[in-house]
This record gives C-alpha cells, sequence and structure tokens, in this order.
C-alpha cells in the first residue's frame, strides 16, 4: 500500500497478495457497501489504491517471462483485478490483455503475442488515468477520449485482419472463462462449508450416541447387582435401563438419517437439513 498516513505523510507500506485481495473481496470491482472500482483497499490504513498502473507494471514484466503458463497466469490476475470496471482506462487495458490471450489460445509464440503491443497497452498515471487523452481543465475529455476510441475502432474494423475478425469472439469466451472460473471457485467454497458442517455434526453425533451406551452399561450394570441383591434401588431403574434403549435406538436411527447427506446438501431433504443441520431456519422465520 502506497496511501501517505500519519502527521508525517509516511507510506504505509502494508504488503498483500493480489490473489488473496481478491478471494478477501479487497482488491479488484467489489459492489455494496465496499463500492471497490479496479482498486485495493488496505485493512491496516483503510486507504485504497488503484490498479490500473499497477496491471500495467505486471503487462511490462510480463513481456520478460519466458513461460506460456506463467504469462497466462499473470493475464489471468489482471483480468480479474480489471473485470467489471466502469473506468475507461481500465476497460482499454482490459481488452488488452483479452487481446494477449487470444493469441496465447490461438497457440501463438510469446514474441507474436507481444508484438505490436506497445500500441494497445494503454499508459496509465499514477492516479490511474491515460496521460494521452485530450484533457479539459486539466483532467481527460471522456467524451473527446470515446470519440477517439471508437474512432480506432472503426479503423481497425476496416483492416483485414484475421486476428481482429476473431477478437470479438475471443473475448466473449475469455470473459465466459473467467466467469465460470469464479462460480467453480464459488461451489468449492460452498462444498468445502458444508464438507466442514457435516463433519462436525455427524463426529458430534457419533459421541452422543457413545455416551449413550457408557450410561446403558453403567445402568445395566447396577441394574444387575440389585438382581444378585448386592444393591438397593426400584423398578425405576429397570424402566431407566429401557427407556435408554430406546433413547439409543432413536439417536441411531437420528445418525442414519443424518448420513444422508453423503449425496451432497442440495439432494438431501430440507427437513433432515432444517432438523439436523439448522439449515433453512432463516426461511421459516421470514415466511
Amino acid at each position: 500500500c502506497e496511501a501517505l498516513i500519519g502527521e508525517e505523510n509516511s507510506m504505509c507500506g502494508h504488503l498483500a497478495h493480489l490473489n488473496c485481495g481478491l478471494r478477501a473481496y479487497m482488491a479488484g470491482t467489489v459492489g455494496g457497501s465496499i463500492g471497490l472500482d479496479a482498486e485495493y483497499h488496505c485493512r491496516l490504513c483503510d486507504s485504497r489504491t488503484e490498479l490500473v498502473s499497477h496491471v500495467t507494471k505486471l503487462l511490462e514484466t510480463c513481456k520478460s517471462i519466458d513461460s506460456l503458463d506463467e504469462v497466462e497466469k499473470v493475464l489471468n490476475l489482471g483480468v480479474s483485478l480489471l473485470c467489471g470496471s466502469q473506468k475507461t482506462s481500465a476497460k482499454l487495458l482490459l481488452s488488452s490483455i483479452y487481446f494477449a490471450l487470444s493469441k496465447l489460445k490461438r497457440g501463438n509464440s510469446l514474441e507474436e503475442i507481444w508484438r505490436g503491443d506497445d500500441s494497445s497497452v494503454v499508459p496509465i498515471s499514477s492516479n490511474g488515468s491515460n496521460p494521452s487523452l485530450p484533457r479539459k481543465n486539466g483532467s481527460p475529455c471522456r467524451e473527446d477520449s470515446e470519440n477517439k476510441n471508437l474512432a480506432d475502432a472503426t479503423k481497425r474494423k476496416r483492416e483485414p485482419s484475421n486476428e481482429y475478425d476473431s477478437f470479438g469472439i475471443e473475448i466473449h469466451h475469455q470473459k465466459l472463462d473467467a466467469e465460470i472460473t469464479r462460480v467453480l471457485q464459488a461451489m468449492k467454497e460452498a462444498q468445502e462449508f458444508e464438507y466442514r458442517m457435516a463433519e462436525e455434526r455427524l463426529y458430534a453425533q457419533k459421541n452422543h450416541l457413545r455416551n449413550l451406551y457408557l450410561q446403558l452399561e453403567l445402568e445395566q450394570e447396577i441394574s444387575e447387582l440389585r438382581e444378585l441383591g448386592l444393591s438397593n434401588g426400584s423398578s425405576e431403574l429397570v424402566n431407566s435401563v429401557s427407556k435408554r434403549k430406546d433413547q439409543i435406538k432413536r439417536e441411531y436411527e437420528k445418525l442414519l438419517e443424518m448420513m444422508e447427506v453423503a449425496k451432497g446438501f442440495g439432494r438431501t431433504s430440507k427437513e433432515i437439513l432444517r432438523e439436523h443441520f439448522g439449515l433453512g431456519l432463516e426461511e421459516n422465520h421470514a415466511e
């Protein structure tokens, strides 16, 4: 984090992995109360850092990497950081990344991937803006920049290039890849949550059942001693043993019901999830 904090305006300097920031919804574009737009929110100083310039530096560093797999990882990280941003600079840079990914997916060499890329990577200043855009009153003119982008896009469309003919399709597929990755990650996290909950509840029920068996053994021993005249007691002890056996039977059947989650929470009856795992209680309260 490069934010200046304190009376001395010293740099925060808090270090964080961008991938960790994405998983924690503290980096990239996040809606809701956080409201990030291609930014990083520092947990230490509560400041925000724009990420467009950082992704630009990542792309420049990426050009010196010799591994296609590593290049793809860096490009996908850039997509995750910029995807969904409303900033013009982020959108232009994201298009450059999608274009490089489309070349990589077609099996082009690293030299071919970066060939002619100097014009497509947008120069970004420290505040996330493009210094080459026309400016009004010291700030980029959005209307002029959009007109320029439209003119450039029209010019590219008229140029006979097979790469640009498939560019739109490749961008669409790259967006779908990113969306599928997010869906699978969310699904994985949900399954891990279900597994941890099932593990906790099943073992708790098993331990409860074991304690009931121990109580039953103790009560049976006392009952046998009473029958031998070695212990005083009443007929209530016999009833207690009988009730304990019934309780064990019910708890064992409950454990068998709980084991139906082996099919997955989505295929387990709502009654079992509600009664044994506490799921769906909020819906009932809402009704």
